[in-house]
C-alpha cells in the first residue's frame, strides 16, 4: 500500500466516513481484491469479503461489479 493510499484511509477516518475497526481493516488487508477472494466457501467469509468492496468503495470510490459463481 502506498503513501497517498494510507492518506485516503486517514481522511476518511477523520471525516468520520469510517470507524476505527474499519480503518485497521483497510490498512491491514489493503484495497487490492484478488480473484480468489470472489469465492466462497461459507456466508460469514461472503459476508466479510462484500464488506471489505463495500470499505474499498467508500474510500477509494472504487466499484465492484455484483459476480455471483454458479
Amino acid at each position: 500500500m502506498n503513501k497517498s493510499d494510507k492518506t485516503k484511509i486517514l481522511e476518511a477516518y477523520l471525516n468520520k466516513t469510517i470507524d476505527k475497526k474499519e480503518m485497521k481493516c483497510l490498512l491491514k488487508h489493503g484495497k487490492a481484491i484478488a480473484p480468489i477472494e470472489w469465492v466462497y466457501t461459507n456466508e460469514d467469509e461472503r459476508k466479510r469479503q462484500e464488506e471489505k468492496r463495500e470499505l474499498i468503495s467508500r474510500v477509494f470510490g472504487h466499484s465492484f461489479p455484483k459476480i455471483e459463481w454458479v
